[in-house]
């Protein structure tokens, strides 16, 4: 009985390729492991790098920090009317602009940019009107007094 049990404990021959085909098996995962590990200590660097320059920049300009909700949602609002002028342009302006830019080139590239470009230009001078009656605006209600009912 003796000689069975020495039989069995006994590993069978091993083919030495075979073998080698296993040990390259394991360090090839062994690499994929090890690379999607430095891929999430690299992240979790940045996310410390970013944190710590964020907090360096709110030390920096804490004047930032305090902005009111009703500030941003107001030039939220003026962003969406932009958009929408912008898009009124567009539709208004836009063929015109597209019509004569392609009498005048024939070239696509500046009939798609005079199609879009020329109402943004339209757009500009639009929000500089507003910006040059908002202040008249102002400068005249400091020089004249204003009487309420």
């Amino acid at each position: 009985m003796p000689a069975n049990s020495e039989k069995a404990t006994v590993p069978p021959p091993a083919d030495f390729a075979h073998e080698e085909a296993s040990r390259l098996a394991l360090i090839e995962r062994a690499m994929g492991i090890n690379t999607k590990g430095h891929d999430v200590l690299d992240a979790e660097g940045r996310v410390v790098t970013t944190a710590s320059e964020l907090k360096k920049h709110e030390e920096a300009t804490p004047e930032f920090l305090n902005v009111h909700s009703s500030d941003v949602t107001k030039y939220l609002i003026h962003l969406f009317g932009l958009v929408c002028v912008y898009i009124l342009d567009v539709l208004l302006f836009g063929g015109t602009a597209e019509y004569v830019v392609s009498l005048i080139t024939g070239n696509p590239i500046l009939v798609f940019i005079g199609k879009y470009g020329i109402p943004l230009a339209f757009l500009g001078i639009e929000v500089l009107c507003a910006l040059k009656m908002t202040e008249a605006r102002k400068n005249s209600e400091d020089e004249v007094p204003q009487y309420g009912w």
